[in-house]
């Protein structure tokens, strides 16, 4: 089967929009007002320029509520922005020595925004925001886990910040569906995220060729020089090119011939240099597996598929020796594969640490939050002498929900992941080429998460698994409602 040929999306409804009610305008001037102050407590001129931006990103998101989808893909990656806020700080994203961050960052301002915008001027049922999946039940009951651990944790702060943190995380899988509500949407939300990718791409090459890092300027030492443009690690902007990748595969086939070599191609082919010069080894591992399968999932010909696994791992492999021709930080990184399972990125003193925190504390764990603080107490002596860098942070994630929330918590996420599959399941037996090849990506990036999680950490914790699933929620609402339509036309 050929690839099919959709029209260009596009945002414009049909009829004019509503006229903005003058709540609307008040909310919006508060929010502007506020921002500003916060910006002037700063007294420098990024923040104000950065005030400014989102005085007008509210501005559009109260004129057009469907943009929100598109600006928080395009905010999800900029977590530098979390050192802009000196309140509500938690750990360092990395340890050894980084100043610590705050909850508060630019995805998590759209997700308030979505708020504000679901709260004012919604422009359609607000019950809606509550999505009527198989998921919202596990989820629930995952956050009441997490609450519940803020009343014994080891680090009460932690346990709260965390908790925080996924409520954050619950909030955009609620409000992504709802402002996500037609195909336009929906395919301006992925391209921005594919845009985004190739953006922090150019910059990422930009980083490798100049050895210039905005923060942890420790990547570029000790004998390596590994990007992370403005995320903080870079194993999970690594994740974050792999699955931009995956998305714009799955657009392939339902853009026209221009947005696929003018936007897709070119993006991809950025992509895949940064992920070179990142040094991820776990992202290498999971790209080679995940991307293969994204594009033997095209509704293309079989023969067209096998060209572009052929070609792109041609093009992976020249791309690979040139890099290694210049750089000795790529060719050190890819000995380092000689170290076997700890090339991986795991780091085998941290799961024996957390398995006998889990067997001390098998029912509810230490707390959300609590492994590291609890590893320097109690479990330090697990540290393998051989390595000198100080790493407390527990770099696998069912290790971490183990020893943080004992076998309540694995249950809780148990309970998440079956539903999950089963939700996608059935998504993918209602929804017509497009919307099911979203599904597709969207069941993939959760796929990536998970096995990049068990050896760089941040499986829950990553907003874009939170976004993939509120996508996924999106396709479905979408379905039902072209459905819908077709039944009463």
């Amino acid at each position: 089967m050929g690839a099919m040929h959709i029209a260009r999306p596009s945002l414009s409804s049909r009829g004019s929009l509503a006229a903005i009610d003058r709540s609307a305008w008040l909310a919006a001037g508060a929010l502007g007002a506020t921002v500003f102050a916060v910006a002037a407590l700063f007294g420098h001129p990024a923040a104000c320029v950065a005030a400014a931006a989102g005085c007008a990103a509210a501005g559009v998101a109260f004129y057009e509520p469907r943009t929100i989808g598109p600006m928080l893909a395009l905010a999800l990656p900029l977590e530098i922005s979390k050192l802009w806020f000196p309140f509500l700080q938690t750990r360092s994203e990395l340890g050894g020595g980084l100043p610590p961050t705050s909850v508060i960052d630019a995805g998590r301002l759209v997700v308030a925004l979505a708020f504000a915008v679901w709260l004012l001027r919604p422009m359609r049922a607000r019950a809606e925001a509550l999505p009527t999946s198989p998921l919202t039940l596990p989820l629930a009951l995952l956050f009441a886990v997490y609450a519940l651990s803020t009343l014994y944790a080891i680090e009460p702060s932690a346990a709260r910040t965390e908790s925080l943190r996924l409520l954050f995380s619950l909030g955009g899988f609620a409000l992504v569906p709802f402002f996500v509500r037609d195909r336009a949407a929906l395919r301006w939300t992925l391209l921005a995220v594919v845009a985004s990718m190739a953006a922090l791409s150019i910059v990422a090459i930009y980083q490798a060729a100049s050895g210039h890092f905005f923060w942890n300027a420790g990547l570029g030492e000790f004998g390596e020089r590994r990007v992370n443009t403005f995320f903080a690690d870079p194993n999970h902007f690594a994740r974050f090119l792999v699955e931009g990748v995956v998305i714009a595969l799955m657009l392939w086939a339902y853009v026209d011939r221009r947005a696929r070599m003018a936007v897709l191609m070119p993006s991809m082919a950025l992509a895949v240099l940064a992920l070179v010069f990142t040094g991820s080894r776990a992202a290498w591992i999971v790209g080679a597996i995940a991307i293969p399968i994204a594009i033997m999932t095209l509704p293309v010909d079989r023969e067209l598929r096998l060209r572009i696994i052929g070609g792109g791992a041609a093009t992976l492999i020249v791309a690979g020796l040139v890099v290694a021709s210049f750089s000795p930080f790529f060719t050190k990184r890819l000995h380092t594969f000689t170290f076997g399972v700890e090339a991986s990125g795991a780091r085998p003193y941290l799961v024996k640490a957390g398995l006998n925190m889990f067997g001390d504390h098998p029912i509810a764990g230490v707390g959300a939050g609590g492994y590291q603080q609890a590893f320097q107490d109690d479990y330090y002596s697990y540290k393998d002498p051989k390595i000198k860098a100080n790493v407390t942070i527990s770099h696998t994630s069912l290790v971490t929900t183990m020893a943080e929330l004992g076998a309540i918590g694995l249950a809780a996420v148990a309970f998440v992941a079956v539903r999950w599959g089963s939700y996608v399941r059935d998504v993918l037996r209602r929804a017509p080429p497009e919307l099911r090849a979203v599904v597709i990506g969207m069941a993939l990036i959760s796929v990536i998460i998970f096995l990049s999680a068990q050896s760089e950490g941040r499986f829950l914790e990553d907003p874009y698994l939170w976004f993939a699933a509120g996508i996924a929620v999106a396709v479905d609402g979408i379905a039902r409602g072209e459905r819908r339509t077709a039944k009463t036309t």
